[in-house]
């Protein structure tokens, strides 16, 4: 069936929609409790360390912690809509090339691509962290290296699907699954490898344990936005195409 760019990007948007009102109660929920006993544990540090004759910083915080969670739930649907956006356009460009037969499969395998390259790859060479780690001083310079490895990361996915498409025609089935998984595995290892470290790494008030239940908790909330993004469109086209074949007239035989 023809989809038209609209009839993607609306679809899209109503699962974005769906998907980011999801996705801020899941940070409400699940994410900014961890984020509480960070914070609590950075203030306890600088107070001990003021107790101990070094320096304590007494800035007030720009906004209060009830509305650093509100903002907070409210950027998160509003990059849910965003990225639906963006993901409605590519679908709508790439649709005739992702290998399935219907939408729904089309839009997850959609779905797990821009998962794994967009913040898989990212999140592994600088994962998020919580209140109380990396100095503040580098912010600037932690932003730029990861914006760099996500740009590196989509130029790469772009290159790997144009030699999907030269191998297609020179290649069997198998031989060029192979190749491909094993182009994927040494472009990435390489990109991993070749960046530089995190600037700015220093001491953490907050144990290890909670770094990494933050870091787990944040990147199951990034996977549910897009398996919901693929679930929500492919759905959401699927029924729409099957309502559309169910009102076709059946021709009369002879």
């Amino acid at each position: 069936m023809h989809w038209s760019y609209g009839s993607v990007i609306r679809r899209a948007l109503g699962a974005g929609a769906v998907v980011g009102v999801l996705l801020a109660a899941y940070l409400y929920a699940v994410v900014e409790p961890v984020i509480d006993m960070a914070v609590a544990l950075e203030e306890a540090a600088s107070a001990t360390g003021a107790a101990d004759g070094g320096a304590a910083r007494h800035d007030d915080p720009l906004f209060t912690r009830g509305e650093q969670v509100g903002g907070g739930m409210a950027a998160t649907f509003a990059t849910a809509m965003v990225v639906a956006a963006v993901f409605g356009t590519v679908f709508a460009a790439v649709r005739h090339r992702l290998p399935a037969r219907s939408d729904l499969p089309r839009a997850l395998w959609l779905a797990a691509v821009g998962f794994a390259t967009v913040l898989l790859i990212p999140a592994l060479k600088y994962p998020p962290s919580p209140p109380g780690m990396g100095d503040a001083d580098t912010v600037g310079e932690r932003t730029v290296v990861y914006l760099i490895c996500l740009s590196a990361s989509v130029l790469i996915a772009i290159a790997l699907t144009r030699l999907y498409g030269t191998l297609h025609a020179r290649l069997a089935d198998h031989t060029r699954v192979v190749a491909m998984g094993t182009a994927s595995v040494v472009a990435y290892a390489l990109l991993l490898v070749v960046l530089p470290a995190a600037p700015g790494s220093v001491e953490a008030a907050v144990p290890a344990d909670l770094v990494w239940d933050f870091r787990v908790r944040s990147l199951g909330g990034l996977a549910l936005l897009w398996l919901g993004l693929g679930l929500g469109l492919g759905w959401l086209l699927d029924r729409h195409a099957d309502r559309t074949s169910d009102r076709q007239p059946v021709a009369p035989g002879p």
